[in-house]
């Protein structure tokens, strides 16, 4: 009793995860919606309709011959009757049609607000989180749940029909008969509707899986990681992941469905029992001379089309509390808070500061600080060089500058205001950085660079100013059609160095020189030669009026020609001041520039 107060507690909740589902349909694609809804109505209906049809012509076959000169009532029965078959028959791959395109509108209307919700978070957090990628891919591989609820809300509308016509054509013989199918179908609606949600293959565990087995099936089949696979031939270790992880899901999968076999094994043999017995009843009642042939027919037809009815709605319903699951994390998901607030201010034309940290501490599991600034100012008009040991928290004090995250204690200031203080968009849309991850987008050269500004993807001018900027011009003559060349393997264009691509990386941040206020660049150069950076770093040093540029780099070399240098070590500040007078210092900086030194001596 406790379970089932339960469930029906859970009613208003699943209700609304409904009205959410039916609200989707009609927002991908209202008139598409309609003429599904209308042809399963219309279906539903027939049904009913051609077996009291069926039954009169029986009737009237049984009162008088069949005459087609005489176009009696007969006559005009058996012609409904074999018209509304023409019609269910010729609706059929019409509602078939429009489940197809529905579907396909409402995968690609999620997959939008998808990128939708992508859009809206502003800090990388989320990204992060593993449950993040979990999520996601539930909602993105989505054509069997899509498929799913577009038949479950099909059914349901049909189901709610057939009940309702069957009822009252049974009702004229034996009222108690539906009521006895509706008491076989509550119990049978709620143990289907626990077990269905037991046995949900959008459940964590199931996608976990699913999401191991195919990172494990696509590590050998990419580009990137093809190299290295083949260097310690780890094909063999892959294949063996996948198969262990894949058998894994395949015996959840299995005991999932042995245990829904078995479980409408028994409600089919009771649900059978029942309906034999009734048939014994109303065949009892037709040779007693107390209902005619018709009636008997009309009768059984009837007691097929509520069984129908309630399997289909019933079916429906307990599968929906399945799948109304997944459509509450679809709904949780795209319509949770985002962690991170968002401020009002935006920037003055005008700055007279740079960034200053103020008692920072910050960690990205709450328990090992990665960071530990007390006081820290970046300059503006001024290059900085940020240094320091791999796992010091130079790219992490980078994250905190462009507000990927927030400090789990204290403030940074830019210009005299706090941080959170800024709208982040519009505080992102003057900035402009070189990640160590750049990315390698499969796209033309002109996009490649032009994404660093996309309201000026089409203006080749600019492109081409900022690939001088970046060196790109420099091995511009080896690509075939120029800024046109497609980039990347993926859809069979030309790959580039990784010094090359650093390149492109570069000239795509010098696409918002102008604009940009912030510039950060998180080792730019680890793919370039000492003069080619020599080069570019002469060239940022040109830039810093008005602006504040950041650079991160493990090659000490880097800060010579930097106005202002931060040694960083263990996320704490070292050491701050120029290169002359680090040197000076002989402290950490010193020492670890004489190490480096020495290498080219």
């Amino acid at each position: 009793m406790l379970k089932m107060y339960l469930f029906l507690k859970k009613l208003p909740q699943t209700s609304s995860l409904i009205f959410y589902g039916l609200a989707l349909f009609w927002r991908c694609d209202p008139l598409k919606t309609s003429i599904l809804f209308f042809i399963t109505l219309l279906n539903a209906l027939l049904g009913p309709l051609l077996v009291w049809l069926s039954a009169e012509v029986i009737d009237e076959i049984s009162r008088s011959p069949f005459e087609l000169s005489s176009w009696n009532t007969l006559v005009w029965a058996a012609i409904a009757y074999i018209g509304f078959t023409l019609i269910v028959d010729a609706l059929q791959p019409v509602a078939e049609m429009q489940k197809r395109l529905l579907t396909a509108k409402l995968e690609a209307y999620l997959d939008e607000q998808l990128m939708k919700k992508a859009v809206s978070i502003p800090d990388i957090a989320a990204f992060e989180d593993a449950s993040f990628h979990t999520n996601t891919q539930i909602i993105r591989y989505n054509e069997y749940f899509v498929t799913m609820w577009v038949t479950i809300v099909s059914q349901t509308l049909s189901g709610i029909v057939m009940i309702a016509a069957g009822s009252l054509m049974i009702g004229m013989f034996a009222p108690w008969v539906p009521i006895l199918f509706l008491i076989l179908a509550v119990p049978k609606l709620y143990w289907e509707a626990k077990l269905n949600n037991a046995t949900f293959e959008g459940r964590k565990e199931v996608q976990d899986l699913r999401r191991r087995a195919e990172y494990y099936a696509g590590v050998p089949l990419i580009p990137e990681t093809a190299g290295e696979v083949k260097m310690y031939n780890l094909v063999p270790f892959f294949k063996t992941s996948y198969r262990n992880t894949s058998m894994k899901l395949l015996h959840t999968l299995s005991n999932d469905q042995k245990k829904l076999a078995l479980y409408q094994l028994f409600w089919s043999v009771l649900q059978s029992l029942a309906t034999g017995a009734v048939l014994i009843y109303i065949v009892r009642q037709a040779l007693q001379g107390a209902v005619s042939v018709g009636d008997l027919l009309l009768f059984i037809g009837a007691a097929v089309q509520f069984n129908e009815g309630i399997n289909e709605m019933f079916a429906a319903f307990a599968i929906g509390a399945r799948e109304t699951r997944h459509l509450g994390n679809i709904h949780s998901f795209l319509h949770s808070k985002n962690s991170m607030e968002n401020g009002e201010t935006m920037l003055p034309d005008q700055k007279s500061e740079g960034f200053a940290f103020d008692h920072v501490l910050f960690s990205y599991d709450g328990d090992k600080t990665v960071l530990d600034i007390e006081k820290l100012d970046i300059p503006l008009n001024k290059t900085t060089v940020l240094v320091g040991e791999n796992g010091s928290g130079k790219s992490t004090l980078i994250k905190l500058l462009l507000r990927y995250f927030d400090p789990n204690q204290g403030a940074i200031f830019y210009n005299g205001m706090p941080l959170k203080a800024y709208d982040i968009e519009h505080f992102r849309s003057h900035a402009t950085a070189v990640f160590q991850d750049f990315l390698k987008y499969e796209m033309t050269l002109k996009h490649n660079i032009g994404m660093g500004d996309i309201s000026s993807c089409g203006d080749l001018s600019k492109i081409e100013s900022a690939s001088m900027f970046g060196g790109v011009d420099l091995f511009l003559h080896k690509l075939e059609n120029g800024y046109e060349t497609e980039l990347g393997r993926l859809f069979g264009g030309r790959n580039l160095s990784g010094g090359e691509w650093q390149r492109v990386a570069i000239s795509r941040a010098f696409m918002r020189d102008e604009s940009a206020d912030i510039l950060i660049f998180d080792e730019p150069s680890s793919a370039l030669d000492v003069f080619i950076e020599e080069e570019i770093f002469n060239k940022l040093n040109r830039l810093t009026q008005g602006k504040t540029v950041i650079i991160v780099s493990h090659r000490l070399s880097t800060a010579r020609f930097a106005d202002h240098i931060v040694f960083l070590e263990k996320g704490k500040v070292a050491e701050t001041g120029t290169h002359d007078e680090l040197i000076k210092n002989q402290a950490q900086y010193a020492n670890l520039y004489r190490l480096q030194a020495e290498k080219y001596v």
